[in-house]
């Protein structure tokens, strides 16, 4: 907290510094109306001012996003308290946390429990997360189970992409800049133009080439099936999206809106998991005589890692000359049509097209020295369509106003998944070779009635049903046949109800306050990162959230303060968590379980001032305060070595005569710190002649959590320190900002934390001489080590933009 009060010191003193200088103020109603007005968001579907929403979110304006330079999903959680991202491996993705619920289940068929939305196309994958940050017009994150307006359930929250739109005018825009950390070469190109009266078209394209923050200094330990690493830094790549909009508006009750995306990324990795914690040492294994260290790994949070890359001697038929890597083709879009049936009845369609396709080989244990003992490949695509169609009434003189509507949505799932051995240690070239595919469907009605009882009270009542149906086929391609998986376990039917109840009062203008409760579902899916075995059960059920939460909003000062404020509580059974189990038969094994019972309550805060006397300067602070534990959670799988004294002690193997798994009942959720918190601000002034400057500080404090399910009081190395990060951006603009020039300071203070970590035995290549868990000692292999997905550390980017 020390360091908390010096940056907060550092900052305000700043601040104030700029409020005493002899600053013009607006001179006019006008001019401090614009300054101060309120956001429109669209959380409820229709456009409205936030201060009238009975929701909790957050929102980061254009103006915000260009100022921060937020260029990816990465610098949206800095800005936003209580949501915490994790990059996990091939094509998993990012893993979301929103107020600590999320998933974190290393497995492709699992859907997040944070849903993002571009455009009203609705997306449960993390893959997709990589794609949209570009040319953005506003983020807005709702907080909190989310039923009724956002396609289908989602349990944790709603992240909302909307892209820019065509104008009125012709602009042209194009920026170009340089990071000097990962050496980010990026360039963006702009153009939007009016194609008559009732059309309108912009085109967008962004292409980036990074070398990567984490320099690789692996060399191989000759004849063990490793090769020297083709690239000497890693966590680079090169990606390029383009996107294009068309509007078509014939009439003022008629509006088509067109988006259209291509996105690629070429990663040099498959995926970054750098060693922190290897409480046996990094010597080699007896008696085998290589070492999957390398003799300089310090098994630290740092910029050096040591991953090998795989020798095809070794690895017969392995891709990519055996360098691990990630190709990732995303291909989406939506149509939207809005139609004014009546001054009070609006009808919208928005049709949705999602196809992603994940190519990637990883060296499946992150070996320094010699190769590993396994490889990991695979071919990842997903492909849906979605359709939603709603209607919603604006009847200004009745006190009853309705939203309806239904979605639908159809898609499949697959994962071609091959575990290839190192033949070097006399492993068969092939260990498992397998296709995983999801077929689902999933229908959904809802409705909400809104009354008017006076002018200053609402109460909103609505549901949804929803019903979605999956079914999972696993095909051998070792043996050509159909993997016949435990008698139906193969299918999920999930029918369910979430009612929601919402109560408004407005007592001004510049005062709100609300009250809700909710109801949300996701749908249970099966494990596909392996395929399955023979009689294997790999479906696991549906996630339930239920509870509510009470809010203020207000514009105080003639607004130009923002004070927000909620407390929530919410309960979730069956909430899917992902776990580790020691290797089976020589093999990893990964699975989501649902968690029996879990809570998690807390409070949002936000406030904003604008100081009459200083036009331009605008202080801002947000916290998250958010406790989260798992009432119930038993049989979970022991890491490898943990003793029976250690908690161990569940489910006697009666072979073994050692225990299997813990109880983790009071564990606090993955990602989900007690404090987040952000404060900082912004300030514009003049300068010379038609030329203005802005400087923007944003500090973000975090603080300890924990980055794998665990007991941290066993394996302390599990926690993430707390840290405060420190941004800071400053630009000079043109005339009109048709040209700017700008310095940008990310994670000044260059903390590394991970959203995500992994428990496997390191010292034994994954399959050799495997950890033993649930006696009163252990092997001499001693205790899985750990491996996290770090974060990026500090940045620093020049850029330079030009607009007509």
């Amino acid at each position: 907290m020390i360091a908390i009060r010096k940056a907060l010191l550092a900052s305000t003193t700043l601040a104030l510094a700029l409020s005493g200088q002899n600053a013009v103020a607006q001179s006019s109603e006008e001019g401090a109306s614009n300054r101060n007005a309120d956001i429109i968001v669209t959380a409820r579907k229709k456009r409205e001012s936030i201060l009238k929403v009975p929701v909790v979110q957050s929102v980061l304006t254009d103006t915000v996003i260009e100022r921060y330079q937020i260029r990816d999903l990465q610098d949206i959680t800095t800005k936003i308290p209580g949501l915490v991202s994790g990059n996990a491996v091939l094509a998993i993705g990012e893993q979301m946390s929103l107020r600590g619920v999320g998933s974190n289940s290393l497995d492709q068929g699992v859907d997040q429990s944070v849903s993002l939305n571009i455009d009203g196309l609705q997306l449960s994958h993390g893959l997709a997360y990589r794609a949209a940050a570009f040319d953005l017009a506003q983020v807005e994150v709702l907080k909190g189970p989310q039923a009724l307006y956002f396609g289908k359930n989602s349990t944790a929250g709603v992240i909302s992409f909307r892209t820019a739109d065509p104008g009125d005018s012709l602009e042209v825009k194009a920026n170009l800049g340089y990071e000097f950390e990962a050496r980010e070469k990026r360039g963006e190109f702009i153009i939007s133009a009016p194609l008559g009266d009732t059309f309108g078209v912009r085109l967008g394209a962004l292409y980036s080439n990074s070398d990567g923050i984490f320099k690789n200094t692996a060399t191989p330990q000759p004849g063990f099936g490793g090769q020297t690493p083709k690239y000497s830094r890693i966590g680079g790549g090169e990606s390029y999206l383009v996107r294009a909009t068309l509007l078509f508006k014939p009439s003022s009750d008629f509006t088509a809106r067109v988006k259209a995306n291509f996105a690629r990324d070429k990663m040099r990795q498959g995926g970054l998991n750098q060693l922190i914690d290897c409480p046996d040492g990094t010597g080699p294994l007896a008696p085998f005589p290589w070492n999957f260290y390398h003799p300089t790994e310090d098994c630290k949070f740092d910029k050096t890692v040591n991953f090998i890359d795989l020798d095809p001697a070794a690895f017969p038929g392995i891709r990519n000359g055996g360098t691990p890597y990630l190709d990732l083709r995303q291909n989406f879009g939506t149509v939207e049509l809005s139609y004014n049936l009546s001054p009070e009845l609006a009808l919208t369609s928005v049709s949705g097209l999602y196809d992603a396709k994940a190519d990637a080989m990883i060296n499946g244990t992150f070996t320094g020295y010699a190769g590993p003992a396994i490889s990991a490949d695979n071919i990842f695509k997903r492909h849906e369509f979605t359709q939603e169609l709603r209607l919603e009434s604006d009847f200004k003189d009745s006190a009853i106003n309705f939203s309806t509507g239904g979605f639908y949505q159809k898609g499949s799932i697959s994962n071609d998944f091959t575990l290839g051995g190192n033949t070097r240690f006399g492993l068969p070239a092939t260990l498992v070779k397998g296709i995983s595919t999801i077929k689902l469907e999933s229908i959904s009605l809802f409705g909400q009635l809104r009354f008017k009882a006076s002018d200053k009270f609402e109460i909103a009542g609505g549901a949804r049903w929803q019903h979605e149906k999956r079914n999972l086929d696993v095909f051998n391609r070792l043996t050509n046949t159909v993997t016949a998986l435990a008698p139906g376990t193969d299918r999920i039917s999930s029918k369910n109800w979430s009612p929601e109840l919402t109560l408004t009062y407005t007592p001004s203008d510049t005062v709100t306050v609300f009250a809700a409760f909710k109801q949300a579902y996701k749908s249970g899916s099966f494990n596909i990162v392996i395929p399955g075995n023979p009689g294997e059960n790999k479906r696991f059920g549906d996630e339930k959230a239920q509870g509510g939460e009470v809010g203020l909003k207000s514009r105080l000062a003639d607004r130009a303060l923002s004070f927000d404020i909620a407390a929530y509580y919410y309960k979730y059974a069956g909430l899917q968590t992902g776990v580790n189990e020691p290797a089976q038969n020589g093999l990893p094994v990964l699975r989501t379980v649902n968690a029996g019972k879990a809570e998690i309550y807390g409070i949002d805060m936000e406030l904003s001032y604008r100081p009459p006397s200083v036009d331009g300067l605008s202080l801002n602070l947000a916290a998250n305060w958010n406790k989260t534990r798992f009432i119930e959670l038993n049989n979970v799988p022991c890491f490898g070595g943990q003793l029976a004294s250690q908690g161990c002690n569940q489910f006697l193997n009666a072979t073994t005569g050692r225990f299997t798994s813990q109880n983790l009942a009071g564990v606090p959720f993955v990602r989900a710190p007690e404090w987040r918190i952000n404060f900082g601000f912004d300030y514009e002034m003049p300068v010379g002649e038609n030329m203005k400057f802005v400087i923007a500080n944003d500090n973000q404090y975090s603080s300890s959590y924990l980055a794998i399910l665990g007991n941290p009081a066993i394996r302390p190395k599990t926690v993430q320190p707390g840290a405060l990060k420190m941004d800071l951006s400053l630009t000079l603009y043109g005339k009109d900002e048709r040209w700017s020039i700008g310095v940008v300071g990310k994670n000044l203070t260059d903390k590394l934390r991970a959203g995500y970590c992994s428990s496997y035995n390191a010292a034994g290549g994954g399959i050799f001489s495997a950890p033993i868990a649930g006696g009163t000692v252990r092997n001499g292999t001693g205790q899985d080590e750990l491996g996290c997905s770090t974060a990026a550390g500090r940045g620093l980017s020049v850029r330079v933009g030009f607009k007509y």
